[in-house]
Order: C-alpha cells, then structure tokens, then sequence
C-alpha cells in the first residue's frame, strides 16, 4: 500500500543543514559557521533561565508578555506592534504561511538566507532570487525582479553569509520601489552589531508603511540561540494575523525570562558589541596581511574568498 503523499513538491526540497558541530577527536572544537554569541548569554539571563528551572510543569505565557514588556521597556517598539516566536525563523514561517496563496513568489537576493526558500516553498509558494552587486543587495535588480505574483520580499540586513548591508537611504527606496501590495520583511539578525551612520534596522521605517516587518533574534548577540527566541515589528493587522495562526505557546517560558532579562542588561549587550568591534577589524586586517581579502563586513563574521591557487583554495584551509 502506498504512503500518503505531501504536497507536490515537498520532496524536492532539500532540509536545512546547519553546519557541523563535532569533530572525531577534538572535545571542544570552535564553530564559527552559525555566528553565535563569543561570550554565550549574559550573566542575568542565566540567572533568570535557573529560576525558571522549577516551573517547568507549567505552560508558558501564551503572549510572551514578560518579553513584550522588555521589549516595549527597552526598544520602545508599541506593544500591539510586537509577535514573538521560536526564533525570527518562526516568524519567517508564520508570514510565509499567513501570506502566500499556492503559486505566489517571494523574492530574495542571490545570497540571502536559505530559510526564506524553505519557508516559501512549504507554505506552496515559489522562490525567486536577484543578482547582487559586489556580494551585496541589489536594490535595482531586486525591483526589476518583483512579477505579477510577488508577494514579499525578504532581506537580511546585514546579510549572512556576506556580511554586508544597504543603508536606510537604500532600504526606503527599496519600500518605495514596491506595490503596496508586496510585504518587506527586513531580517535584522545581525543590527546590533551595525555601527554605521547610514544604517538603521527597519523599525523607523515600519512605522511610515502597512507593509513593512522586521524580524529580530536572541540567538546571536545575546547568545541565546539554543533557546530559539524571536520577534517581528510588524504593522497591527499583520500582528494579529499572526498571532491568530501561531502555536498556542510558541515561545516556552525560561526562554521568555532569559531573553527579557537579556535585553536588558545593557552592560553585557555593550561589552559584546565592543569586543566585536575590535577583534572583527583586527581578524580582517591580519587575513589581508596573510594574502587573503576578506569582504568587508559588519556583522560578527567575515566571509572570506580564497583565491584559486594550489594549496591556498577553501579546501585546503579546511583541511
């Protein structure tokens, strides 16, 4: 008897596979793919995680509103503004699924975040991606890319894995390119590293337009990534969409209290970003002294190209 089959296409997709986390003979190898925090959670967000050890048998808050209390407290995002998830991805996935009819695109650029794919093409959509311009966001070919069927445009600012960004100027051109019709979502995974006058996460923007999201996470700068806690900035109508189709307890409840109490400790937040700030400059310095040419990056990586010679290609760094 044949098994019952999943939504055309389904198969087709490949799995998300984050990137190895052992190695056969080293006890605590250093992973640098997945960007997470140097320092890992802040002192008060441990201390939180342990007094909630005890309450275990009880369901979280279905609204995160201790979160959304910080959140309100600290970014002064409105609270009817706010949805809070199991990571930005659980955001990703809940407009993907909220917004896209069967057929519908979503448009990306060429280097940007695998999830969006994924997430589009299990909510029966299809994902279309535009060429970038030295490894970064091209806003031109993003809106010479947008069709009849786009329905949202997702860019991650700054992106993974390039590092690179498009300023505030850009980005309101990129909003005023689009049909009102078309969601932008604004991934700022990687904001709080950004030290550049001309950037901006998203949020003052979000506020000029009913189209416009940005998505925000605890799992790198925070270094809260093993709790899987995100949140969205989105227009009121688009909140309470989502929060009509979201899990009932989608964000557990030691995860809520460490990441309020994250977000909170301004001391931990600064200390980490300056670290990032000296050591990500020092590395890109010290790669282009050994004939190597990082791209320049504000993020807390770089990417880095090898050049095409015996013994100096990607591969042999590896090994």
């Amino acid at each position: 008897m044949a098994p019952p089959k999943p939504r055309s296409g389904l198969l087709k997709l490949a799995p998300y596979v984050g990137g190895a986390s052992s190695i056969a003979g080293i006890a605590r190898p250093t992973k640098l793919s997945s960007n997470e925090g140097a320092f890992g959670p802040s002192p008060a967000a441990l201390a939180a995680y342990r007094a909630a050890a005890g309450n275990l048998h009880r369901y979280p808050n279905g609204g995160a509103e201790i979160l959304k209390d910080a959140i309100v407290e600290r970014l002064g995002i409105p609270r009817e503004r706010i949805v809070c998830g199991a990571g930005s991805d659980d955001i990703i996935q809940l407009l993907c699924h909220a917004y896209l009819e069967p057929g519908d695109h979503i448009l990306y650029s060429r280097h940007g975040f695998l999830i969006y794919k994924i997430a589009a093409i299990v909510a029966g959509g299809v994902a279309d991606w535009a060429p970038e311009r030295a490894l970064t966001a091209d806003v031109d070919a993003l809106l010479a890319a947008v069709g009849p069927r786009t329905k949202m445009v997702f860019i991650a600012n700054p992106n993974n894995p390039t590092g690179t960004y498009l300023s505030r100027e850009e980005i309101a051109r990129l909003r005023a390119g689009l049909p009102e019709h078309v969601l932008l979502v604004l991934d700022a995974a990687y904001c709080e590293f950004v030290r550049r006058n001309d950037y901006e996460a998203g949020h003052d923007l979000a506020r000029t337009a009913d189209n416009i999201v940005v998505t925000r996470t605890f799992s790198k700068v925070y270094g809260l990534a093993g709790l899987r806690i995100g949140w969205g900035d989105c227009p009121p109508a688009i909140a309470d969409v989502l929060n009509r189709i979201r899990a009932p307890f989608n964000v557990n409840a030691p995860g809520q209290v460490a990441a309020a109490a994250a977000l909170r400790d301004t001391a931990f937040l600064d200390a980490s970003i300056a670290h990032n700030e000296v050591w990500r400059d020092w590395l890109a310095e010290a790669l282009a002294e050994a004939g190597l040419a990082p791209v320049p990056g504000v993020a807390n990586f770089l990417l880095i190209p090898f050049p095409d010679e015996p013994g100096r290609r990607a591969a042999d760094a590896d090994a």
